[in-house]
């Protein structure tokens, strides 16, 4: 693999704040052209929680009317009633409706939970911190002779999945959507959907909180009503979560997937709207998890978070509808960050070309915030 060097790079932070933990965008662009970016936000602590396993996440949003120059104030959204989400994801619509998806766990004290007569589905702190504890994107040696209830003295329970509409290209977002998922667990979905020719919205989403099979559901009236669930994507011995999904200029649509076994990324496809999926199959790509973007000239470009030394985020582009990915020259937007608490890339393009890539990553004195690049093709 030859990497090669983004031009006319410049980092910028959008959003930091000290006493906050502020991380895991998604960006996309409104019908009147106003950026959009919704992150997680959580108080900041001493040791690195995500939202699997700590109950005070709420999804935050803050909007550009000069793309990316200067940012509004960060918001709740939809409001404050919902805490304790997931990663949100956005879907602008062509007539100017703006989707939020987002998946709500419910989350109890812990001696609480342990006086409900009913224990379905509540996850106590020594299953879910164990998992917290092995996984590669924390440093929790120091904290493995903890117990899990000091650290975390919570429960995560069952949630729900949420899509709130907006009607003020997602100034504010003032209906919201409860979403059945059935026959899986939940829903969450951190990347936006897609329009079909008919008008038709599909919309990606993994089994939230088994993080292993892939989903897709449909919406024919701009998201006030939902189809059914229908598989996409599920190999045994496998994880799969975090779509990303575009809709090529043929028509075909591409779903780049994580995969947390083998941590590289997988992908499939559809040349029939979404009624049936190929066999996922693995990319030579270790970073994730991804965003895809169409360009003007049709090809795929493919932004990820690079979770090895040295840390930052990369692109690749596909020329032949995500047949085959250049991985041959890949594309260093950034690197030199301290760690691999990173990523979750967005890209979209500004007017004058450039392309500017949201992220999170810690920044020189150790907080996690938002940052941006704006950079060029090589």
């Amino acid at each position: 693999m030859e990497l090669v060097e983004a031009r006319d790079v410049r980092h910028v932070i959008v959003h930091r704040e000290e006493h906050g933990y502020c991380a895991h965008a998604h960006a996309a662009v409104a019908a009147d052209g106003t950026w959009l970016v919704v992150f997680n936000h959580a108080p900041r602590r001493a040791f690195v929680l995500h939202p699997p396993e700590e109950p005070l996440f709420r999804n935050m949003m803050i909007r550009s009317a000069d793309q990316g120059a200067t940012w509004s104030a960060p918001q709740v959204v939809p409001d404050y009633r919902f805490s304790g989400t997931e990663c949100a994801g956005l879907t602008p619509l062509s007539n100017g409706t703006v989707l939020l998806s987002q998946w709500r766990f419910a989350w109890y004290p812990l001696d609480l939970a342990r006086r409900m007569p009913d224990q379905t589905g509540l996850s106590y702190p020594d299953e879910f911190m164990r998992g917290w504890m092995a996984s590669p994107e924390h440093e929790a040696s120091a904290f493995r002779n903890v117990d899990p209830a000091v650290l975390a003295p919570w429960v995560r329970g069952p949630g729900e999945t949420w899509v709130h509409r907006s009607d003020d290209f997602g100034a504010s977002f003032s209906e919201t959507i409860l979403i059945d998922t059935a026959p899986f667990s939940g829903g969450y979905a951190m990347r936006s959907g897609v329009e079909l020719l008919d008008g038709t919205v599909l919309l990606l989403m993994s089994d939230i909180p088994h993080y292993r099979q892939i989903f897709a559901i449909r919406s024919a009236d701009c998201g006030r009503t939902w189809s059914a669930a229908s598989l996409v994507a599920a190999l045994d011995g496998h994880e799969f979560e975090e779509p990303a999904l575009v809709r090529t200029a043929s028509g075909r649509l591409v779903a780049v997937l994580r995969e947390n076994v083998s941590r590289r990324l997988h992908q499939v496809k559809s040349d029939d709207g979404g009624a049936t999926w190929s066999r996922p199959h693995k990319l030579d790509i270790s970073g994730y998890p991804a965003h895809l973007a169409l360009l003007d000239d049709g090809r795929l470009l493919m932004t990820c978070g690079w979770r090895q030394p040295d840390y930052g985020i990369r692109a690749v582009f596909s020329s032949d509808d995500g047949g085959s990915w250049n991985i041959d020259q890949t594309i260093r937007i950034r690197g030199g960050l301290p760690n691999r608490n990173l990523g979750y890339p967005a890209t979209i393009r500004a007017d004058d070309g450039t392309f500017h890539t949201v992220y999170y990553g810690e920044d020189g004195a150790g907080l996690t915030c938002i940052m941006a690049t704006s950079w060029r093709l090589p």
